[in-house]
């Protein structure tokens, strides 16, 4: 199966942390106008600007092809309306077309966590043919949606995806990983910083990335 060039993490959410809490609170069912003053939406909408404008060009400058394109992943929960996911993602740069994704009809609970393209489909090939196309995913639990919504890309000729997550969950009572446990012991006294590039990992060279004080 096709999978995505890279995956880029803006944060991580171990579980049981507000941070955590606000990936799921975030999308609770509530009126519009509501849910751009909950907390947690507030929350998420300045973590994806920081990204937008400090950090999205250095996506250009890791892959062969710069992104020309955004979309996100939907829900195969059978969610109705717009996303919130898909209202957060207007604060990514203008430059990036919107593209649509959408999520095949009636897929087995058991199934939605497995990475398959089939899960979703992409209405307008020609659109995305050629592109270097985001794939913007809310949580990565374990990236079955995610790296599924890559390969469908991939499958209908995009030519390079890149999947940037919000929050990468880190399970704490998952000690079959030895990633999890080393990621909860890294990160539990670290705040999230707009000077450390997702991309990079450190420093980042985007015009608008804050330079170190000499």
């Amino acid at each position: 199966m096709p999978v995505a060039g890279r995956v880029v993490p803006l944060s991580y959410a171990i579980v049981g942390t507000q941070a955590d809490r606000d990936m799921y609170r975030y999308k609770d069912p509530m009126p519009e106008a509501q849910r751009l003053r909950n907390p947690s939406y507030q929350r998420l909408l300045l973590l994806l600007l920081g990204f937008s404008r400090t950090h999205a060009p250095c996506l250009d400058n890791v892959a062969a092809t710069p992104v020309t394109g955004v979309t996100t992943v939907p829900s195969l929960r059978g969610r109705t309306g717009i996303h919130p996911l898909a209202t957060l993602a207007a604060v990514l740069p203008d430059r990036w077309a919107r593209l649509k994704l959408e999520a095949a009809p009636d897929i087995p609970e058991a199934q939605r966590r497995e990475a398959r393209p089939e899960h979703f489909i992409v209405p307008d090939p020609a659109a995305v043919a050629g592109r270097h196309i985001v794939v913007l995913e809310d949580t990565w639990v374990q990236g079955g949606h995610a790296q599924s919504a890559a390969a469908a890309l991939l499958l209908g000729r995009a030519a390079d995806v890149t999947i940037v997550v919000i929050a990468r969950r880190i399970r704490t009572d998952f000690q079959r990983s030895l990633v999890e446990v080393s990621l909860q012991r890294i990160l539990t006294d670290r705040e999230y910083s707009v000077d450390v590039c997702p991309v990079t990992g450190d420093g980042c060279h985007s015009p608008l990335a804050p330079r170190p004080t000499p």
